[in-house]
Protein backbone atom coordinates (compact mmCIF):
# COMPACT_ATOMS: atom_id res chain seq x y z
CA UNK A 1 0.00 0.00 0.00
CA UNK A 2 0.96 3.67 -0.79
CA UNK A 3 0.79 5.13 2.58
CA UNK A 4 3.59 2.67 4.09
CA UNK A 5 6.22 3.69 1.27
CA UNK A 6 8.59 6.34 2.57
CA UNK A 7 9.56 9.29 0.85
CA UNK A 8 13.04 8.82 -1.18
CA UNK A 9 14.32 12.16 0.46
CA UNK A 10 13.31 10.64 4.04
CA UNK A 11 15.94 7.78 4.08
CA UNK A 12 16.97 6.79 7.72
CA UNK A 13 20.10 9.14 8.57
CA UNK A 14 21.17 5.56 10.76
CA UNK A 15 20.20 1.79 11.53
CA UNK A 16 18.38 2.79 14.48
CA UNK A 17 16.27 5.32 13.53
CA UNK A 18 14.82 3.27 10.63
CA UNK A 19 14.24 0.43 13.00
CA UNK A 20 12.30 2.69 15.17
CA UNK A 21 9.90 4.49 12.45
CA UNK A 22 9.38 0.80 10.41
CA UNK A 23 8.01 -0.95 13.69
CA UNK A 24 4.87 0.93 14.39
CA UNK A 25 4.50 1.52 10.96
CA UNK A 26 4.04 -2.42 10.61
CA UNK A 27 2.12 -3.30 13.92
CA UNK A 28 -0.41 -0.63 12.22
CA UNK A 29 -0.34 -2.30 8.81
CA UNK A 30 -1.44 -5.83 10.45
CA UNK A 31 -4.01 -4.48 12.52
CA UNK A 32 -6.37 -2.68 9.48
CA UNK A 33 -6.63 -5.76 7.94
CA UNK A 34 -7.62 -7.85 10.81
CA UNK A 35 -9.86 -5.49 11.81
CA UNK A 36 -11.46 -5.34 8.75
CA UNK A 37 -11.67 -9.47 8.57
CA UNK A 38 -13.32 -9.38 12.29
CA UNK A 39 -15.94 -7.52 10.87
CA UNK A 40 -16.69 -9.43 7.89
CA UNK A 41 -16.57 -12.70 9.91
CA UNK A 42 -20.24 -11.30 11.34
CA UNK A 43 -21.94 -10.87 7.74
CA UNK A 44 -23.73 -12.94 6.22
CA UNK A 45 -24.92 -12.82 3.24
CA UNK A 46 -28.15 -12.36 2.04
CA UNK A 47 -30.97 -14.73 0.78
CA UNK A 48 -33.14 -14.77 -2.08
CA UNK A 49 -35.90 -12.47 -1.61
CA UNK A 50 -38.78 -15.32 -0.51
CA UNK A 51 -41.66 -13.95 1.38
CA UNK A 52 -43.20 -16.17 3.92
CA UNK A 53 -46.96 -14.97 5.54
CA UNK A 54 -47.56 -14.59 8.61
CA UNK A 55 -50.83 -16.17 10.57
CA UNK A 56 -52.22 -13.81 13.21
CA UNK A 57 -52.88 -15.75 16.40
CA UNK A 58 -56.65 -15.73 17.10
CA UNK A 59 -57.89 -13.99 19.34
CA UNK A 60 -59.17 -15.05 23.19
CA UNK A 61 -62.85 -14.80 23.44
CA UNK A 62 -63.31 -13.00 26.96
CA UNK A 63 -65.20 -15.11 29.19
CA UNK A 64 -66.48 -12.22 31.34
CA UNK A 65 -69.20 -9.84 30.46
CA UNK A 66 -69.11 -6.92 32.49
CA UNK A 67 -71.99 -4.31 32.70
CA UNK A 68 -73.80 -1.75 35.13
CA UNK A 69 -76.70 -3.03 37.32
CA UNK A 70 -78.62 -2.43 40.44
CA UNK A 71 -79.94 -3.78 43.57
CA UNK A 72 -83.43 -4.75 44.04
CA UNK A 73 -85.74 -6.69 46.07
CA UNK A 74 -87.34 -9.72 44.25
CA UNK A 75 -90.37 -8.55 44.53
CA UNK A 76 -91.89 -5.30 44.12
CA UNK A 77 -91.44 -2.55 47.12
CA UNK A 78 -94.93 -1.96 48.23
CA UNK A 79 -96.22 1.47 49.52
CA UNK A 80 -99.08 0.43 52.42
CA UNK A 81 -101.51 3.08 52.51
CA UNK A 82 -104.91 3.02 54.59
CA UNK A 83 -108.22 1.64 53.49
CA UNK A 84 -110.07 4.01 50.82
CA UNK A 85 -112.55 4.81 52.62
CA UNK A 86 -110.50 5.91 55.48
CA UNK A 87 -108.19 8.26 53.10
CA UNK A 88 -109.20 11.98 55.01
CA UNK A 89 -108.22 9.77 58.02
CA UNK A 90 -105.00 10.95 60.02
CA UNK A 91 -102.84 8.48 61.73
CA UNK A 92 -102.27 8.49 65.46
CA UNK A 93 -99.60 6.12 65.85
CA UNK A 94 -96.91 4.76 63.69
CA UNK A 95 -95.43 1.43 65.70
CA UNK A 96 -92.37 0.66 63.24
CA UNK A 97 -89.33 2.48 62.28
CA UNK A 98 -87.48 2.43 59.05
CA UNK A 99 -85.10 -0.58 58.96
CA UNK A 100 -87.19 -2.49 61.17
CA UNK A 101 -88.32 -6.17 60.56
CA UNK A 102 -92.01 -7.13 60.54
CA UNK A 103 -94.31 -9.78 59.96
CA UNK A 104 -96.89 -10.60 57.95
CA UNK A 105 -100.73 -8.94 59.55
CA UNK A 106 -98.86 -6.73 62.05
CA UNK A 107 -99.85 -3.54 63.28
CA UNK A 108 -98.16 -0.64 61.24
CA UNK A 109 -99.74 2.55 62.74
CA UNK A 110 -103.41 3.21 63.74
CA UNK A 111 -106.23 5.74 62.72
CA UNK A 112 -106.62 8.42 64.56
CA UNK A 113 -110.50 7.69 64.40
CA UNK A 114 -110.20 4.27 66.16
CA UNK A 115 -111.58 5.61 69.67
CA UNK A 116 -115.33 6.07 67.50
CA UNK A 117 -114.79 2.98 66.01
CA UNK A 118 -114.70 1.20 69.23
CA UNK A 119 -117.48 3.16 70.98
CA UNK A 120 -119.68 1.97 67.78
CA UNK A 121 -118.99 -1.19 68.32
CA UNK A 122 -119.81 -1.31 71.73
CA UNK A 123 -123.10 0.27 71.19
CA UNK A 124 -123.72 -2.61 68.43
CA UNK A 125 -122.57 -5.17 71.12
CA UNK A 126 -125.28 -3.90 73.47
CA UNK A 127 -127.85 -3.83 71.12
CA UNK A 128 -127.20 -7.69 70.80
CA UNK A 129 -127.72 -8.01 74.00
CA UNK A 130 -131.02 -6.52 73.94
CA UNK A 131 -131.92 -8.62 71.21
CA UNK A 132 -131.48 -11.85 72.64
CA UNK A 133 -133.71 -10.54 76.34
CA UNK A 134 -136.05 -9.63 73.53
CA UNK A 135 -136.33 -13.21 71.98
CA UNK A 136 -136.05 -14.71 75.06
CA UNK A 137 -139.07 -13.08 76.26
CA UNK A 138 -140.82 -13.74 72.69
CA UNK A 139 -140.01 -17.45 73.60
CA UNK A 140 -141.40 -17.00 76.88
CA UNK A 141 -144.46 -15.45 76.11
CA UNK A 142 -144.04 -12.50 77.58
CA UNK A 143 -142.70 -10.36 74.39
CA UNK A 144 -145.80 -7.30 75.63
CA UNK A 145 -144.76 -7.47 79.23
CA UNK A 146 -146.00 -3.09 79.03
CA UNK A 147 -148.91 -4.23 76.86
CA UNK A 148 -149.96 -7.52 79.76
CA UNK A 149 -149.66 -5.21 82.87
CA UNK A 150 -151.79 -2.32 81.66
CA UNK A 151 -153.90 -4.97 80.77
CA UNK A 152 -154.39 -6.72 84.40
CA UNK A 153 -154.79 -3.33 85.78
CA UNK A 154 -157.72 -3.13 83.24
CA UNK A 155 -159.35 -5.83 84.07
CA UNK A 156 -158.62 -4.35 88.19
CA UNK A 157 -160.68 -1.28 87.56
CA UNK A 158 -163.33 -2.57 85.99
CA UNK A 159 -163.52 -5.30 88.51
CA UNK A 160 -163.71 -2.20 91.16
CA UNK A 161 -166.13 -0.37 88.93
CA UNK A 162 -168.26 -3.40 88.93
CA UNK A 163 -168.73 -3.82 92.36
CA UNK A 164 -168.41 -0.23 93.55
CA UNK A 165 -171.55 0.63 90.92
CA UNK A 166 -173.35 -2.64 92.05
CA UNK A 167 -173.18 -1.27 95.72
CA UNK A 168 -174.50 2.17 94.70
CA UNK A 169 -177.31 1.00 93.14
CA UNK A 170 -178.50 -1.20 95.84
CA UNK A 171 -177.87 1.43 98.44
CA UNK A 172 -180.02 3.91 95.84
CA UNK A 173 -182.75 0.78 95.65
CA UNK A 174 -182.44 0.49 99.51
CA UNK A 175 -183.31 4.48 99.69
CA UNK A 176 -186.00 4.25 97.47
CA UNK A 177 -187.77 1.58 98.67
CA UNK A 178 -187.76 3.10 102.19
CA UNK A 179 -188.93 6.19 101.22
CA UNK A 180 -191.49 4.58 99.10
CA UNK A 181 -192.98 2.42 102.15
CA UNK A 182 -192.80 5.89 103.94
CA UNK A 183 -194.94 7.47 100.97
CA UNK A 184 -197.14 4.83 100.72
CA UNK A 185 -197.70 4.52 104.66
CA UNK A 186 -198.88 8.46 104.42
CA UNK A 187 -200.85 7.97 100.61
CA UNK A 188 -203.12 5.23 103.02
CA UNK A 189 -203.36 8.09 105.97
CA UNK A 190 -204.39 10.85 103.81
CA UNK A 191 -206.35 8.08 102.00
CA UNK A 192 -208.31 7.47 104.99
CA UNK A 193 -208.93 11.35 105.78
CA UNK A 194 -209.94 11.90 102.47
CA UNK A 195 -212.81 9.39 103.19
CA UNK A 196 -214.02 10.96 106.17
CA UNK A 197 -213.83 14.30 104.58
CA UNK A 198 -211.81 16.07 106.51
CA UNK A 199 -208.94 16.98 103.39
CA UNK A 200 -209.36 17.56 100.11
CA UNK A 201 -209.13 15.07 97.31
CA UNK A 202 -205.90 17.64 95.66
CA UNK A 203 -204.14 16.86 99.05
CA UNK A 204 -204.40 13.24 98.52
CA UNK A 205 -203.60 13.31 95.25
CA UNK A 206 -200.46 15.06 96.23
CA UNK A 207 -199.80 12.20 98.45
CA UNK A 208 -200.69 9.57 95.68
CA UNK A 209 -197.86 11.30 93.23
CA UNK A 210 -195.22 10.78 95.29
CA UNK A 211 -195.90 7.53 95.80
CA UNK A 212 -196.02 7.15 92.12
CA UNK A 213 -192.50 9.16 91.65
CA UNK A 214 -190.80 7.19 94.52
CA UNK A 215 -191.94 3.70 92.48
CA UNK A 216 -190.92 4.92 88.72
CA UNK A 217 -187.67 5.99 90.85
CA UNK A 218 -187.09 2.32 92.40
CA UNK A 219 -187.92 0.65 89.16
CA UNK A 220 -185.61 2.76 87.35
CA UNK A 221 -182.63 2.12 90.09
CA UNK A 222 -183.34 -1.90 89.77
CA UNK A 223 -183.22 -1.63 86.11
CA UNK A 224 -180.12 0.02 86.25
CA UNK A 225 -178.48 -2.62 88.49
CA UNK A 226 -179.67 -5.23 86.72
CA UNK A 227 -177.39 -3.65 83.23
CA UNK A 228 -174.94 -3.74 85.72
CA UNK A 229 -175.15 -6.78 86.50
CA UNK A 230 -175.45 -8.43 83.25
CA UNK A 231 -172.53 -5.80 80.88
CA UNK A 232 -169.80 -5.83 83.75
CA UNK A 233 -169.00 -9.00 83.65
CA UNK A 234 -168.54 -9.48 79.72
CA UNK A 235 -166.27 -6.41 79.91
CA UNK A 236 -164.25 -8.27 82.85
CA UNK A 237 -164.54 -11.53 80.50
CA UNK A 238 -163.17 -10.01 77.29
CA UNK A 239 -160.57 -7.84 79.35
CA UNK A 240 -159.19 -11.44 80.76
CA UNK A 241 -158.98 -13.15 77.26
CA UNK A 242 -157.20 -10.33 75.76
CA UNK A 243 -154.45 -10.73 78.65
CA UNK A 244 -154.34 -14.22 77.60
CA UNK A 245 -154.29 -13.42 74.07
CA UNK A 246 -150.86 -10.94 75.30
CA UNK A 247 -149.42 -13.90 77.19
CA UNK A 248 -149.79 -16.43 74.32
CA UNK A 249 -146.42 -17.48 72.39
CA UNK A 250 -146.85 -16.43 68.85
CA UNK A 251 -144.13 -17.66 66.32
CA UNK A 252 -144.25 -14.42 64.69
CA UNK A 253 -143.05 -12.79 67.57
CA UNK A 254 -140.72 -14.99 67.81
CA UNK A 255 -139.78 -14.32 64.36
CA UNK A 256 -139.66 -10.47 65.02
CA UNK A 257 -137.65 -10.71 67.93
CA UNK A 258 -135.12 -13.51 66.04
CA UNK A 259 -134.68 -10.96 62.98
CA UNK A 260 -133.75 -8.15 65.19
CA UNK A 261 -131.38 -10.30 66.90
CA UNK A 262 -129.25 -10.85 63.86
CA UNK A 263 -129.56 -7.33 62.32
CA UNK A 264 -127.81 -6.38 65.51
CA UNK A 265 -125.13 -9.62 64.95
CA UNK A 266 -124.91 -7.84 61.28
CA UNK A 267 -124.08 -4.20 62.98
CA UNK A 268 -121.52 -5.86 65.51
CA UNK A 269 -119.74 -6.98 62.54
CA UNK A 270 -119.36 -4.38 60.47
CA UNK A 271 -118.23 -2.65 63.43
CA UNK A 272 -115.37 -4.88 64.22
CA UNK A 273 -114.92 -4.67 60.17
CA UNK A 274 -114.88 -0.72 60.41
CA UNK A 275 -112.24 -0.94 63.54
CA UNK A 276 -110.06 -3.72 61.43
CA UNK A 277 -109.65 -0.92 59.31
CA UNK A 278 -108.31 1.80 61.89
CA UNK A 279 -105.51 -1.08 62.52
CA UNK A 280 -102.87 -0.72 59.09
CA UNK A 281 -101.53 -3.86 58.79
CA UNK A 282 -98.34 -5.65 57.40
CA UNK A 283 -99.64 -7.51 54.28
CA UNK A 284 -96.33 -9.47 53.87
CA UNK A 285 -93.09 -10.65 55.83
CA UNK A 286 -90.43 -7.98 55.20
CA UNK A 287 -88.64 -4.71 56.22
CA UNK A 288 -89.62 -1.45 56.75
CA UNK A 289 -87.68 0.62 54.05
CA UNK A 290 -89.01 4.05 54.50
CA UNK A 291 -92.17 5.95 56.24
CA UNK A 292 -93.57 8.83 54.39
CA UNK A 293 -96.52 9.72 56.70
CA UNK A 294 -95.82 11.02 60.52
CA UNK A 295 -98.30 10.85 63.44
CA UNK A 296 -100.92 13.98 63.07
CA UNK A 297 -100.98 13.78 59.04
CA UNK A 298 -103.04 12.88 56.90
CA UNK A 299 -102.07 9.79 54.66
CA UNK A 300 -99.72 10.95 51.80
CA UNK A 301 -100.17 9.54 48.24
CA UNK A 302 -96.92 7.75 48.73
CA UNK A 303 -98.80 5.82 51.49
CA UNK A 304 -97.66 5.65 55.12
CA UNK A 305 -94.40 3.26 54.78
CA UNK A 306 -92.34 1.43 51.92
CA UNK A 307 -91.71 -1.70 52.60
CA UNK A 308 -90.85 -5.02 50.93
CA UNK A 309 -89.38 -9.08 51.06
CA UNK A 310 -85.56 -8.59 51.92
CA UNK A 311 -85.12 -12.65 52.21
CA UNK A 312 -84.03 -12.35 48.71
CA UNK A 313 -82.38 -10.40 46.59
CA UNK A 314 -81.54 -9.75 43.11
CA UNK A 315 -79.76 -7.70 40.72
CA UNK A 316 -81.01 -6.58 37.57
CA UNK A 317 -77.94 -5.79 35.10
CA UNK A 318 -78.15 -4.21 31.75
CA UNK A 319 -76.90 -6.16 29.13
CA UNK A 320 -75.50 -4.78 26.21
CA UNK A 321 -77.63 -6.11 23.08
CA UNK A 322 -74.60 -7.29 21.49
CA UNK A 323 -73.44 -9.39 24.53
CA UNK A 324 -76.65 -10.93 25.61
CA UNK A 325 -76.46 -14.06 23.01
CA UNK A 326 -73.93 -14.97 25.51
CA UNK A 327 -75.59 -14.95 28.88
CA UNK A 328 -77.39 -17.90 29.66
CA UNK A 329 -79.37 -18.81 32.80
CA UNK A 330 -77.32 -20.07 35.59
CA UNK A 331 -74.39 -18.37 34.72
CA UNK A 332 -72.75 -17.37 37.60
CA UNK A 333 -72.18 -13.46 38.50
CA UNK A 334 -70.35 -10.95 40.47
CA UNK A 335 -71.80 -7.59 41.89
CA UNK A 336 -69.32 -5.14 43.47
CA UNK A 337 -68.99 -1.23 44.28
CA UNK A 338 -67.09 0.49 46.86
CA UNK A 339 -70.17 1.09 48.86
CA UNK A 340 -70.21 -2.64 49.48
CA UNK A 341 -68.53 -4.55 52.20
CA UNK A 342 -67.56 -7.61 50.31
CA UNK A 343 -68.26 -8.64 46.71
CA UNK A 344 -71.15 -10.24 45.82
CA UNK A 345 -72.28 -13.37 43.78
CA UNK A 346 -75.17 -14.91 42.31
CA UNK A 347 -76.50 -16.56 39.40
CA UNK A 348 -78.66 -15.24 36.24
CA UNK A 349 -82.06 -16.25 37.03
CA UNK A 350 -83.86 -14.88 34.07
CA UNK A 351 -82.83 -13.13 30.75
CA UNK A 352 -84.76 -10.16 29.08
CA UNK A 353 -86.33 -10.28 26.57
CA UNK A 354 -87.02 -6.64 25.29
CA UNK A 355 -84.27 -4.17 24.47
CA UNK A 356 -84.16 -0.80 25.48
CA UNK A 357 -82.63 2.40 26.57
CA UNK A 358 -80.08 1.97 29.53
CA UNK A 359 -81.81 2.80 32.93
CA UNK A 360 -78.64 2.90 35.28
CA UNK A 361 -76.12 5.49 33.68
CA UNK A 362 -72.65 5.85 34.50
CA UNK A 363 -70.58 9.30 35.12
CA UNK A 364 -67.96 8.92 32.64
CA UNK A 365 -68.53 10.65 29.61
CA UNK A 366 -67.51 8.14 27.19
CA UNK A 367 -70.00 5.96 27.76
CA UNK A 368 -72.78 5.97 25.57
CA UNK A 369 -76.29 6.67 27.47
CA UNK A 370 -78.65 5.33 24.38
CA UNK A 371 -76.70 2.05 24.06
CA UNK A 372 -79.55 -0.09 23.29
CA UNK A 373 -79.74 -3.03 26.25
CA UNK A 374 -82.35 -5.76 28.30
CA UNK A 375 -82.27 -6.70 31.60
CA UNK A 376 -80.78 -9.69 33.24
CA UNK A 377 -82.16 -10.58 36.62
CA UNK A 378 -79.27 -12.23 38.57
CA UNK A 379 -80.70 -13.84 41.54
CA UNK A 380 -78.25 -13.14 45.08
CA UNK A 381 -76.82 -15.98 47.07
CA UNK A 382 -78.65 -16.63 50.16
CA UNK A 383 -75.53 -15.60 52.12
CA UNK A 384 -75.55 -12.03 50.33
CA UNK A 385 -79.43 -11.71 50.79
CA UNK A 386 -78.86 -10.12 53.87
CA UNK A 387 -75.79 -7.90 52.91
CA UNK A 388 -77.64 -6.49 50.26
CA UNK A 389 -80.85 -5.68 52.07
CA UNK A 390 -79.40 -2.54 53.16
CA UNK A 391 -78.19 -1.30 49.57
CA UNK A 392 -81.45 -1.26 47.76
CA UNK A 393 -81.66 0.58 44.40
CA UNK A 394 -77.45 0.63 44.84
CA UNK A 395 -75.67 1.17 41.33
CA UNK A 396 -73.07 -1.91 41.41
CA UNK A 397 -70.88 -3.29 38.77
CA UNK A 398 -71.69 -6.70 37.30
CA UNK A 399 -69.53 -9.29 35.84
CA UNK A 400 -71.54 -12.26 34.29
CA UNK A 401 -69.12 -15.62 33.67
CA UNK A 402 -69.95 -16.48 30.54
CA UNK A 403 -67.96 -20.04 30.69
CA UNK A 404 -69.38 -20.98 33.76
CA UNK A 405 -71.54 -23.85 33.69
CA UNK A 406 -75.04 -23.23 33.45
Amino acid sequence: MDIFRLPINLAPKSKKWTLALIAPLGLAALGVPAYIFAQNANFQPSKPNHITPTIPAKKPVNPTIAALGRIQTKDKIINLSGPSALQTARLDQVLVKEGDTVRRSQIIAVLDNVQQLQSTLAKAQTNVRVAQAQIAQAQAGTTKLGEIAAQQARIADLQAQFQGDINIQKAKIAGLEAQLRNAETEYGRFQSLYKEGAISAVTRDTKLLAVEILQAQLKEAKSALNQTLSSFPNQIQEAKASLEKLKEVRPVDVQVAQSQLETAKAAVQEAKANLNLAYVRSPINGKILKINTLPGETISEKGIVELAQTQQMQVVAEIYETDLSKIKVGQKASISSIALPQNLTGTVERVGVQIGKRNVVNNDPAINIDSRVAEVKIRLNPSDAKAAANFINLQVDVKVQTNSPT
